[in-house]
């Protein structure tokens, strides 16, 4: 009976110190959420305002001389994979995975290039001949400069005619509870991605573009791009803190329920054995009366 009371208290201060961690954990990915959700929030009005202005530039011939338009027949097809660099966020990097692994079986032509560790490890292990290229250091922080060089890789993969089409595969944030996986083709650019046709475009915006608006969809076009890859970094990452935070959470409550069950079965333990030791002094005194 001691021995059980003794493993049982090391259990239950085990437990606690593990409910301690878990209880850091949640408020620093707290505390990231809060500053990744504000980047996400300063970044989509801003690729909103540039798909608006392209989307009324995208109907015009110029835009489809554009190569960031230009449908080929032949090239190779990219998939870019978007996960977390760290575990224990609940089953965020699974369901990412899942889907990953779903399109690259049903798209043998694909390659992969992996944001994030998780992914990363991933394509490694399963489908290593796929995997040509990899970036691990954004740590769950959106970097804008890194994001930028992201941007102008991915964009040089297709202006250099090394693929066709270039697909992206992140999670988008849709409140602190609820996040889901999108794929979205990325390159070439179809018209249709900015949300304007030719049955809206007569109510649009009419922009007065200077020097020439050939000059401005030019410029903007791979801003707009890079702008489009900030965002999916900015929702996949508050994602990734999303469920880190409830996983922890829902961790420190186990934690609690675990220790309130072994202290009860502990106090029941230490009970009994005071109890037995009261029997036989009693059993003891009455026979010795």
């Amino acid at each position: 009976m001691p021995e059980n009371i003794k493993a049982l208290r090391r259990r239950v201060r085990s437990i606690k110190n593990t409910g301690k961690i878990t209880r850091a954990m949640e408020m620093v990915s707290a505390a990231k959420l809060r500053r990744t959700q504000a980047v996400m929030n300063s970044a989509r009005p801003f690729s909103r305002k540039l798909s608006e202005l392209l989307g009324r530039l995208a109907q015009s011939e110029f835009a489809k001389a554009n190569p960031l338009f230009e449908v080929r027949p032949d090239g190779g097809r990219l998939l870019v994979i978007v996960t977390a660099d760290r575990g224990l966020c609940g089953a965020f990097n699974a369901t990412i995975i899942k889907n990953a692994r779903r399109e690259l079986l049903a798209n043998p032509d694909y390659k992969v290039f992996a944001v994030g560790r998780k992914g990363r490890d991933f394509v490694a292990k399963y489908f290593k001949d796929r995997l040509i290229g990899e970036v691990t250091d954004f740590g769950g922080s959106v970097d804008p400069e890194k994001a930028d060089r992201l941007g102008e890789r991915i964009l040089n993969y297709f202006l250099s005619r090394e693929y066709r089409e270039i697909t992206i595969l992140s999670m988008e944030y849709l409140s602190t509870v609820s996040s889901r996986p999108r794929i979205a083709r990325f390159l070439p650019v179809e018209a249709s991605s900015f949300g304007v046709t030719e049955a809206n475009a007569a109510t649009s915006v009419d922009y007065i573009l200077e020097p020439s608006p050939e000059r401005v969809f030019d410029a903007v076009l791979p801003r707009y791009l890079k702008a489009t890859i900030y965002v999916a970094l900015a929702e996949t990452f508050t994602s990734e803190h999303s469920a880190r935070m409830l996983a922890m959470n829902n961790a420190t409550k186990n934690c609690k329920e675990l220790v309130t069950v072994l202290t009860l079965r502990m106090n029941k333990i230490r009970q009994a054995a005071i109890t037995k030791e009261i029997i036989e002094i009693v059993s003891g005194a009455e026979a010795a009366g």
